[in-house]
């Protein structure tokens, strides 16, 4: 256990059976510290609890104690959508960007380099800086609420990433987190803002959000997810480490315009 081990003998009890007791108890401790499924608060007390009944001063006795409590693992798996996000003129925008840039884009990569992950298209922020401009200062404008929402803590946002991703036919982005790497590690919240033309040409697409578990700073998605419709003009924001995945989609439009669009991105806090 890390730690200084706990003075059996520095505490003052003559009675054999309550020495007992106070051993038994340190075991009692020193065991459950060990127990991930036990939450650290619960750990403490369970023994705690025990040298009170023997009439332990532990604020006289275990004056120089220190112990190390591990974390329990953090569970995530929270989102906020906002549907009617733009006005109807400032959701147009962005489809006619999109548009006008289709000989803009390019493909899509991951930071691990995998092959066979991922399918899209993407238009990268540079192209469109006034909207980029715009969108910023909208999200930024949301992002308290969306805190005290997902039940974050607020943070300094230090950047906020933006590209503009196209799925169309077979399009998909396999199961991930992103901020695994030491690239991505500041990123914060991820949010995608869904637009695509109306009456709606393709399927699929949609956002699935794993329970993710986080244990020693690596991220475990569990089998649990919520399944998250691409409805256009809503906004979706969820914590960066979640595990994710698009479904794929199925558009038999050949047209550039009939995908499903995103601007997509994330919230970086300064380095830690």
């Amino acid at each position: 256990m890390n730690g200084d081990r706990l003075n059996r003998k520095s505490l003052n009890v003559t009675s054999p059976r309550l020495q007992r007791l106070v051993d038994r108890s340190i075991d009692v401790l020193e065991s459950l510290l060990q127990d991930r499924e036990v939450s650290p608060l619960d750990r403490a007390a369970i023994a705690l609890k025990i040298l009170e009944a023997t009439g332990s001063d532990l604020r006289q006795t275990l004056p120089s104690v220190n112990v190390n409590i591990p974390d329990s693992p953090l569970v995530l798996g929270s989102y906020v959508q906002m549907e009617n996000f733009l006005s109807p003129s400032e959701n147009k925008q962005a489809l006619q960007i999109a548009i006008a840039s289709a000989d803009q884009f390019v493909a899509s990569t991951t930071t691990t380099g995998a092959v066979n992950y991922r399918e899209s298209s993407i238009l990268y922020a540079t192209k469109f800086p006034e909207y980029y401009k715009f969108m910023k200062g909208r999200i930024l404008e949301t992002l308290p609420q969306v805190l005290s929402q997902l039940k974050h803590p607020p943070f300094t946002v230090a950047e906020v990433e933006m590209q503009l991703t196209a799925h169309h036919n077979g399009g998909y982005y396999k199961i991930h987190n992103d901020s695994s790497s030491a690239k991505t590690k500041t990123r914060t919240i991820t949010y995608v803002y869904y637009f695509y033309d109306e009456p709606k040409a393709f399927t699929g697409g949609q956002l699935r959000l794993y329970e993710t578990e986080l244990r020693n700073g690596v991220a475990y998605n569990k089998e649990t997810f919520k399944t998250i419709e691409p409805i256009n003009n809503s906004i979706v924001f969820f914590d960066s480490r979640c595990k994710h995945e698009v479904i794929p989609v199925s558009c038999n439009s050949p047209n550039f315009k009939d995908g499903r669009f995103t601007l997509n991105g994330w919230l970086r806090r300064g380095e830690d």
